[in-house]
């Protein structure tokens, strides 16, 4: 509520930009949602807005996005452009034990960039993709012990992107 009256008090004067820092964090997941559709809005009417923010799926709202890390740019784009120049092939994966799984797939691809990612891990590979990289994943992991593997391609999300941007540049 305080996040929607501060907006409210920033309108009032009727701004042709408006300048936000990360104003949804600490809001609640609903608060963020209806704050988002107010921003949509807001920008229909003619206003300028640019926002800040450490939530990249509030980034990917954006009309164009730039992605900064420790102060360098790696990218402006449109969201949808930044994610189709995604450069490798992106798998989610999962088995029963997700604590090795990391180091697991760093010893089987040790060029591929691998992090957590909600309740499976991306793995991003440099050099390989389709059909038979997932038949040798699952069977590389099944070799280390691992079981009820899930391994499938994924589409890339902004936050693939700005991973892979950061591993690319070196500014990780």
């Amino acid at each position: 509520m305080k996040q929607k009256l501060a907006l409210s008090c920033a309108l009032i004067h009727k701004p042709e930009i408006l300048i936000l820092d990360e104003p949804t964090t600490g809001v609640d997941a609903v608060s963020r949602r209806e704050f988002w559709e107010l921003l949509k809005k807001m920008q229909q009417t003619g206003i300028t807005i640019l926002v800040s923010t450490p939530y990249m799926d509030e980034a990917s709202r954006c009309d164009r996005v730039a992605l900064i890390q420790n102060g360098n740019l790696l990218a402006v784009n449109p969201p949808k452009l930044i994610i189709s120049e995604y450069p490798y092939s992106l798998y989610a994966v999962r088995t029963s034990d997700m604590y090795e799984l990391p180091a697991d797939l760093h010893e089987m691809d040790p060029e591929a960039l691998v992090y957590r990612f909600g309740d499976t891990v991306h793995l991003s590979s440099k050099t390989a993709h389709g059909k038979t990289y997932i038949k040798k994943s699952h069977s590389f992991l099944a070799e280390a012990g691992h079981g009820a593997i899930y391994v499938i391609s994924q589409d890339p999300v902004i936050e693939d992107c700005f991973l892979a941007l950061m591993d690319k540049s070196g500014t990780s």
